[in-house]
């Protein structure tokens, strides 16, 4: 009887030791990029954030669906935020673009990916950029004004000291 309980217990232990540590478990092999060009590494408050991203899947052989969630973060605090659908085999490069709110202060922020399916999958990648200040359009009509004064100023003076000689 005894030997019967230790034969199960064995052949059960075997059991075990081979579904989980000889036999393969599915392993996900995504790998997710995000890169700010250059020509958008330097944005302003309010204006539209352009990242390429890149989707490594080479083990998904039918087209998924994989959700996509983008995230601006300012001193680790999150500002913004979008979710976006896409439709992937096993793989994708695309561009795409977010935009830096009005409130967002000027300085080095961060664009992090999060890219899931329906189930386990998880995945993020993240990249840095810089909101530069806003030139405020009260600034520029400041100058305009300024500019104006100054030029209406300079043929005020030319024209007292044309009166001038003439008397």
């Amino acid at each position: 009887m005894f030997k019967k309980i230790n034969i199960i217990k064995t052949v059960c232990f075997a059991v075990f030791v081979i579904s989980n540590f000889l036999i393969p478990q599915k392993a996900f092999g995504m790998s997710v990029d995000v890169h700010v060009p250059e020509k958008y590494t330097d944005v302003k408050a309010g204006e539209r954030l352009y990242f390429e991203v890149e989707i490594k899947y080479p083990e998904n052989t039918t087209r998924q669906d994989l959700r996509l969630e983008y995230d601006i973060l300012e001193n680790n605090q999150l500002i913004a935020t979008s979710k976006v659908l896409k439709a992937i085999e096993t793989q994708a490069s695309f561009m795409d673009y977010i935009v830096i709110p009005e409130s967002a202060k000027h300085g080095l922020h961060e664009i992090t990916i999060n890219v899931s399916d329906y189930s386990t999958l998880s995945v993020a990648a993240s990249s840095s950029f810089q909101v530069t200040e806003k030139d405020s359009e009260i600034k520029m009509y400041f100058y305009i004004i300024v500019g104006f004064i100054v030029i209406l100023g300079a043929i005020l003076v030319w024209q007292i000291n044309r009166l001038r000689k003439i008397l």
